[in-house]
């Protein structure tokens, strides 16, 4: 915990005192730059840092715990301080293992009711287990109560997983409909592929406890785009007011709506890494947080762009790879993702569709956001182009093989010669680079439309539309 602050100024952090809990001493750290990561905004309240938060129904605590069946009879004495919790007042910890929900303290004080709150979810938590011991509760047909005679406890969480406590404000207050709209910020650094996660008491368990519930459900908002993920603008991890002072933690700059996507450990964890690569600019420039977004940002990017395993012995020195830190490489994707393509890709969803189709995504490797199928006699999907220049262009269409689909699909390509049909065996995968398959070389004319069709005729299985590729045949 933080003991105390000192201010150069009103707007900058001198040093700050702490806490030793190893030794128990009080211990004082100087430096240019701070960094509130104690996720509950101490640093940045004893600063003076703006901030807002809320005043009740926030996200809670969880304290987990598991248990096991052991291969002789187990005892658990029954305490005068424990709850008379009967069956139906908390859900049976399944797989053996009391999970995330069993949280609460939504209307405590997340700062100074952090104890008790703990303190209720063990009392909770172990009168649950001597419900289950000791009460038949959930063994009515055992009359001898034998049916957790051999089951015992293994561990129960004395540390608390707190969600929401406050948000220090930066010169971004990032928002649901950011996320939802997929607000573009030009220093989007840090990927969230968290739903909007919210949590709530879950009534159903609330019964005579409605002062202090412990159950939680979740409520997961749609908007989040689970497979690039939102990138968290950098300016919601310094101040507004404190000129030195990072934040990299579920405190960060965010609406309460959107606290529920960027709080969970990889998210909060990348927030780390770029505040260290920021905090280094910051001091190689001898300038603020803020001005490294105004003055610095095309290098915080290189920054950010480095591998993981790239490292320096000082601001000065040069930069060099880490050979005891292994690479990961690429990350490993089940979709193409358009940036990867070159020349001109028109994806299914730019197609002009007639007749029935479906949209799918089961079959993996698609391009972008999935595919279209159709069986329906008479259905077309039209993709249309036009190339930047007179001349021969490379033509190209993905699918994603499957039995179902058909040996005979009829592929239109429309050019300045005419039309040439080819038929495409979807059953098969196709031989080109990120599931491609070549329709020949064409002739095309700028300001001219081009167009790839396909048609449900005749076909002896469902037709799939991906995406289309159009390059210069003298690349």
């Amino acid at each position: 915990h933080m003991y105390d602050v000192e201010m150069e100024s009103e707007t900058r952090i001198a040093a700050v005192h702490a806490f030793d809990t190893r030794s128990g001493e009080i211990r004082r750290f100087e430096g240019d730059f701070f960094c509130d990561s104690t996720g509950h905004g101490y640093l940045g309240t004893k600063a003076g840092a703006e901030y807002q938060s809320t005043e009740k129904d926030r996200l809670g605590m969880s304290n987990m715990w598991t248990w096991e069946n052991a291969d002789t009879p187990q005892d658990f004495a029954t305490q005068p301080w424990m709850l008379e919790l009967d069956e139906g007042e908390f859900p049976y910890p399944r797989k053996f293992h009391a999970e995330w929900f069993w949280e609460s303290g939504y209307n405590k004080d997340p700062r100074n009711d952090l104890e008790a709150i703990r303190d209720w979810n063990n009392l909770v938590a172990y009168s649950a287990w001597n419900a289950i011991k000791n009460r038949e509760a959930y063994a009515p047909s055992d009359p001898d109560g034998q049916a957790h005679a051999n089951a015992r406890l293994t561990w129960m969480a004395y540390v608390g997983g707190t969600r929401e406590t406050l948000q220090l404000l930066g010169d971004i207050i990032l928002t649901r409909e950011d996320i939802i709209s997929k607000r573009p910020f030009p220093d989007g650094c840090v990927l969230t592929t968290w739903s909007i996660d919210l949590h709530y008491p879950k009534e159903q368990f609330i019964g005579r406890f409605e002062s202090n519930p412990f159950i939680a459900y979740a409520d997961h908002g749609k908007g989040v785009d689970r497979r690039r993920g939102y990138p968290v603008p950098y300016r919601c991890f310094y101040s507004r007011n404190i000129e030195n002072m990072f934040m990299a933690t579920r405190s960060i700059s965010v609406d309460r709506a959107a606290l529920g996507t960027i709080r969970v450990m990889k998210t909060i964890g990348m927030m780390g890494v770029v505040v260290g690569k920021a905090a280094a600019v910051a001091k190689k420039h001898e300038t603020t947080p803020r001005q490294v977004y105004y003055q610095h940002l095309d290098e915080l990017i290189n920054l950010m762009q480095m591998p993981g395993n790239v490292r320096r012995e000082s601001l000065d020195s040069e930069f060099f790879t880490d050979e005891s830190i292994e690479y990961p490489g690429e990350v490993e994707l089940d979709w193409v993702p358009r940036n990867r393509l070159s020349g001109i890709v028109i994806d299914d969803n730019q197609a002009q569709y007639t007749g029935s189709w479906k949209q799918g995504g089961g079959l993996k490797m698609y391009v972008e956001e999935g595919y279209h199928h159709s069986t329906e006699k008479g259905a077309s999907a039209r993709y249309e182009f036009e190339v930047p220049r007179d001349g021969d262009y490379e033509v190209r269409i993905s699918h994603q093989p499957h039995p179902n689909r058909a040996t005979n699909t009829p592929v239109t390509v429309v050019s300045a010669e005419g039309e040439t049909t080819i038929q495409v065996d979807q059953t098969v995968a196709p031989p080109l680079q990120y599931g491609f398959f070549g329709l020949g070389v064409h002739t095309f004319k700028a300001g001219e439309k081009g167009a790839v069709v396909l048609k449900v005729e005749d076909v002896d299985g469902q037709v799939h539309a991906d995406a289309v590729q159009v390059l210069p045949a003298d690349r």
